[in-house]
């Protein structure tokens, strides 16, 4: 299984971007993964106001995938994420949702050990590994690893994480995949402008969907019994009405059924939820359970 170094890092979504590794399709990889400080942070005397913010943010590629050209779909699925034994996170004054109230920049230091984050010698949690920053490169123009595109980038959803297959309509030839701002444990909104952030070992699988019949025009993951539409916007209602769009997309395609028939399933059986609120472009996704769907025990996209 070939290795792909933390080392070897973009921050920007570009067509211009080299890449630091050709796999063919089908190819499992290790990708280590960089903390979204560029490790900077060292101990809690470390401030986020102090570092260098050019280097935020480092997705480890990107990685060319051999015979991928516009319009097909890249497959990534999620064999296994394994975070190391130290995070960080950050307040910061004026940013997040609670901008107004953090006076000072505070960096909190979060150990990672027995499966937990231990928020205080006293207070722990159950790890819950994520990949923050996913994308492909966008067909022109640059996106820097800090926002989201319809090409992915910064998510920030909590269902890109172990098991999860992810599905990115190639948008230049060798599709060019980056990824990296793991976390140990993130809730949905990442209010204070981030979650346990730290260095991990992501171990993907990577395929193809040539010609696919339905091509999405932002990222759809599938894990377990449900299926899921990441919408981005510069408001939630912007980025919830994008992903129940794309659902509505999705499920017609699926299904067969009318528009009228999906805006009522989605309501019915549809969670609708934030992933993040304080990037310049918000996210949120809805997720459909696959029951719903004739072949529900069946990837949504074939080849």
């Amino acid at each position: 299984m070939r290795t792909i170094s933390r080392k070897e890092v973009i921050f920007e979504f570009s067509p211009e971007n080299q890449p630091v590794a050709s796999v063919e399709a089908g190819e499992t990889l290790l990708i280590e993964t960089d903390d979204c400080f560029r490790s900077q942070l060292k101990s809690e005397k470390d401030l986020v106001t102090e570092i260098d913010f050019s280097k935020v943010n480092p997705a480890t590629g990107p990685i060319e995938i051999k015979g991928a050209a516009p319009g097909d779909l890249l497959v990534v699925e999620i064999l296994d994420i394994q975070v190391e034994s130290k995070g960080f996170m950050v307040a910061i004054p004026e940013e997040g949702g609670f901008g107004d109230i953090i006076k000072d920049s505070v960096t909190k230091l979060v150990p990672v050990k027995d499966g937990k984050f231990w928020f205080t010698p006293e207070l722990s949690f159950p790890i819950n590994p994520m990949v923050g920053v996913i994308g492909v490169a966008p067909a022109s123009g640059t996106k820097p690893c800090g926002e989201i595109g319809d090409h992915g980038g910064n998510m920030d959803a909590k269902v890109i994480c172990k098991d999860a297959r992810i599905y990115f309509l190639v948008q230049r030839e060798g599709a060019m995949l980056a990824m990296g701002d793991a976390h140990a444990g993130m809730g949905d909104g990442e209010a204070v402008i981030c979650g346990v952030e730290v260095p991990a070992e992501v171990q993907v699988r990577v395929d193809l969907i040539k010609n696919p019949e339905f091509k999405p025009p932002r990222p759809v993951v599938e894990l377990g019994d449900h299926f899921i539409a990441i919408g981005h916007g510069s408001s939630l209602d912007e980025a919830a009405s994008t992903a129940l769009h794309d659902m509505m997309e999705l499920v017609h395609y699926k299904t067969g059924m009318n528009r009228a028939e999906i805006a009522m399933l989605i309501s019915a059986v549809g969670n609708l939820k934030v992933c993040q609120i304080v990037d310049p472009q918000k996210t949120a996704r809805v997720e459909m359970p696959k029951s719903i769907l004739k072949s529900h025990d069946q990837p949504i996209f074939a080849g």
